[in-house]
């Protein structure tokens, strides 16, 4: 059953059971103050009646007139009223309408039905032995009382009708938010997760719409994640593929002609060192993806690095580039390996990006409890629409230039992750023809000596 038939239902029976019970309890009260009334009236005939034949009675014998059962009937009879007369236990004469086979005790009254008339009985002694008693018809008080139910029972069914009607279009209307509820619900489950419900009824309905929306905007954006991801391990998936399959060709296919082929020294040594190139490409890559997943797996434990330390070591990492670092000493917290193999990759690429024997530069810049390290240079610069995807894995703007200098791809994925257990992230900028600059904030650590 639904909620809306529910409601129907329980409000029925809380106004037919309110409507009948007051509907009721007036008319039977009513019914009983006429009852009284009645009773009342028919009361005082019988005590007059009573008094008429005694004092008829008491004229007769001050008359010195006779006063045997027959005149004392004849005289009940004259007043014709429906009434019995006894003397003792002999009845004189009987008009009653209903059946009363002796006397009712004196000052007594009852109530009698017969053949669906109702009567009321009452009874007197009088002088000289007599019982009087008297009856009065109530049948058409119960016939009016019954009337009047039948009345109010049809007056009560055309009330619930209409209240029924009246209910359901109410009802229809409170549950419609419901409705709407579930409706979204069902859309969202079937996979339209922008259905919302914006429902304004300015109650408890609307607060639990609004909490359905903000649910519901949580579970898209969840959702949205989720896609995402998917689609980045699809991606990273596919190019880490792609990435594998032009060396693994090289190889394979030198080692075969090395292997079925009569070839001259030259053409061996060529080769040999194109699978030996390939390797070493396959064997930087195989090393940046283990870095970079390493990355993942636990925190990295800073301490106090000295900046102007890491310049020597970087110089003897990166011989082909034009280094130009600052003359400043600046302690940082960190891991120093990490920084250098960050400073490492920032100047590779800076350097792939460059003219030959262009300058890169490394900054320091000091600030309010950080140091911001830069590495800047006057390269072919990024498009501002392909900035926000240069450090997801295997992405390369301009991926011929990049595989002809050795590049995979994995670089600045690796810097972001070094920066990322830095507490930190690259920020960068770049303009086509004028250069990039790559910055990440490092907390400063102890004083420099």
């Amino acid at each position: 059953m639904r909620f809306a038939q529910k409601m129907i239902c329980l409000l029925l029976l809380v106004l037919s059971a309110s409507f009948g019970v007051g509907g009721c309890y007036l008319l039977y009260s009513d019914f009983h103050v006429q009852l009284e009334r009645t009773g009342q009236a028919n009361a005082a005939v019988h005590r007059q009646t009573c008094t008429l034949l005694q004092t008829e009675i008491i004229d007769r014998q001050r008359r010195g007139e006779g006063t045997a059962d027959e005149t004392i009937a004849g005289l009940l009879e004259a007043q014709g009223k429906a009434a019995a007369l006894w003397r003792g236990e002999r009845c004189l004469t009987n008009t009653l309408a209903a059946p009363c086979d002796a006397p009712l005790a004196d000052g007594t009254m009852y109530t009698v039905s017969v053949g669906g008339a109702v009567f009321s009985l009452y009874g007197s002694d009088l002088q000289g032995g007599l019982h009087l008693v008297s009856s009065f018809d109530l049948t058409g008080l119960y016939r009016d009382r019954d009337a009047s139910l039948r009345r109010f029972l049809a007056l009560e069914a055309v009330v619930l009708a209409a209240g029924a009607l009246l209910l359901a279009v109410l009802a229809r209307q409170m549950t419609r938010p419901l409705r709407v509820l579930s409706t979204a619900s069902a859309q969202i489950a079937g996979g339209d997760y922008a259905r919302r419900t914006g429902l304004h009824t300015g109650d408890e309905i609307e607060q639990v719409s609004r909490s359905f929306d903000r649910m519901a905007d949580a579970v898209q954006e969840k959702i949205a994640d989720l896609e995402a991801d998917v689609q980045r391990r699809e991606d990273f998936v596919g190019a880490f593929t792609h990435e594998l399959k032009t060396p693994m060709t090289s190889i394979l296919g030198y080692a075969d002609v090395l292997r079925t082929l009569q070839t001259d020294p030259e053409e061996q040594r060529e080769a040999a060192n194109a699978i030996y190139q390939e390797s070493r490409r396959l064997e930087a890559l195989s090393q940046k993806l283990l870095a970079l997943l390493a990355l993942g797996d636990e925190p990295v434990r800073l301490e106090d690095v000295e900046l102007a330390g890491l310049w020597p070591r970087l110089r003897a990492a990166c011989p082909g580039a034009e280094l130009r670092t600052p003359a400043g000493s600046w302690v940082v917290r960190g891991d120093a390996d990490l920084l250098l193999d960050l400073l490492c990759n920032l100047v590779q690429n800076a350097v792939k990006a460059s003219a030959e024997g262009a300058p890169v530069e490394v900054r320091c810049l000091p600030g309010a409890g950080t140091v911001t390290l830069e590495v800047a240079d006057h390269g072919c610069g990024i498009p501002a629409e392909k900035l926000p995807r240069v450090t997801e894995p295997f992405y390369m703007v301009d991926k011929s230039r990049a595989r002809r200098q050795g590049g995979s791809g994995l670089g600045l994925a690796l810097c972001q992750r070094i920066a990322a257990a830095h507490g930190s992230s690259l920020a960068i900028e770049s303009a086509p023809g004028r250069g990039t600059t790559v910055r990440v904030v490092l907390q400063k650590g102890g004083a420099a000596e």
